[in-house]
Formats: C-alpha cells, structure tokens, sequence
C-alpha cells in the first residue's frame, strides 16, 4: 500500500512538472512584468490609447500567434501575424479559435537573426515584447497601420500553418518531431 502510494506521488510530482516546464519557453527575467490583464482586442481597438485613457505604449505583453509575412530591414525583422489564443490543452502554445471575427492583425520587430525556416508563413510562435502603439507596414505590398511591439524573446514551432497539436503521437509511442526553438535580443 505505501509503495503504492509512493509510486502514484511520484508520478502526479513528475506530471506537474513536466506541464510546468512546458509553459516555461523564455528565461525568468523576461517573463518579469508583463502584463497580466493586457486584452489584444483593447490594443487593436483603441489606437493611441486604452479604455482608461492612458497609451497602451510601453506595456511588456505576452501574444501567441501565425506569420503571415517576415521581412528584414536595418534593424531586424519585422513579422506581421495573426494574433492566437495561447492555450494549454491538448498543446501548449496558439491555436486556431473558430469562433473569433475581425481582424486580429499585428506586427512586431524582433531585433536579431532567426533561421529561415522558423520565418514561414503559417509557422505558430508566442512572443514576449514592449508595445509602441500603431506602426506602418507593408502587407503584401500594401501599406497599413498595424498594432505594434518590439519583440524581447520569441519561441517558434515550424507547423507550417498546421495545428500544434495536429503532432500526435507516432507508433513508436513518442511524439513525433515538431521543430521549435527560442530566441531572444542580446541586452546592451
């Protein structure tokens, strides 16, 4: 009974654990002050500044979403995307809500290099970073006025527009091979 009791303990410590370090993506001190009640609809909506008056400019956020495009320029590359719901089950990470309508549209600058795959068009990502109010950018060759930040850290999933959670498990009993991987700008 008591080693049996151990074994169920030892598993439920090992579970939370593991579904904690899932959700763990960036380093502790990047996570430090984001906000957490920043709503994505109230930034879009709002324009320079928020339901309470003040400019949503400078809140640190956390946002999940798609690339639609990614481009160079001198400072980095800036990615225009659909923000996503950031969930938890049956994967971490954004996913597709069906029910949402309007635009969920925005751009960000990441300030370093990243791998041409993880640059897809379709690939997830959630990113950490500073919001600056609205920007210009060119979508598809059209230009537009797009809610913005400057990205801190971002974690790529290569789904190829694919659900995340669309990588079930294989035969061999493991999940199959869902490239990933987290970036994040050197501090001056």
């Amino acid at each position: 009974m008591k080693l049996l009791y151990l074994i169920t303990l030892t598993a439920s410590v090992c579970a939370a654990l593991s579904g904690c370090a899932d959700n763990a993506l960036f380093p502790p001190e990047v996570m430090d002050k984001v906000s957490p009640t920043f709503h994505f609809e109230a930034w879009r909506d709002a324009g320079p500044t928020n339901e309470s008056g003040k400019s949503d400019a400078g809140i640190k956020v956390l946002l999940g979403g798609r690339i639609a495009q990614a481009t160079k320029n001198g400072k980095g590359i800036v990615i225009v995307a659909e923000q996503l719901p950031i969930v938890n089950h049956p994967a971490y990470g954004p996913t597709e809500d069906v029910k949402r309508t309007g635009d969920h549209e925005f751009a960000f600058l990441y300030g370093g290099e990243l791998e041409s795959l993880d640059l897809m068009k379709g690939n997830r990502f959630i990113v950490v970073g500073t919001t600056t109010g609205r920007r210009p950018v060119l979508v598809n060759g059209i230009p537009k006025t797009e809610p913005f930040l400057v990205a801190d850290c971002i974690h790529v999933w290569q789904t190829g527009g694919a659900e995340i959670a669309e990588f079930k498990e294989d035969a061999g009993g493991g999940y199959s091979s869902l490239p990933e991987k987290t970036y994040c700008v050197a501090k001056k």
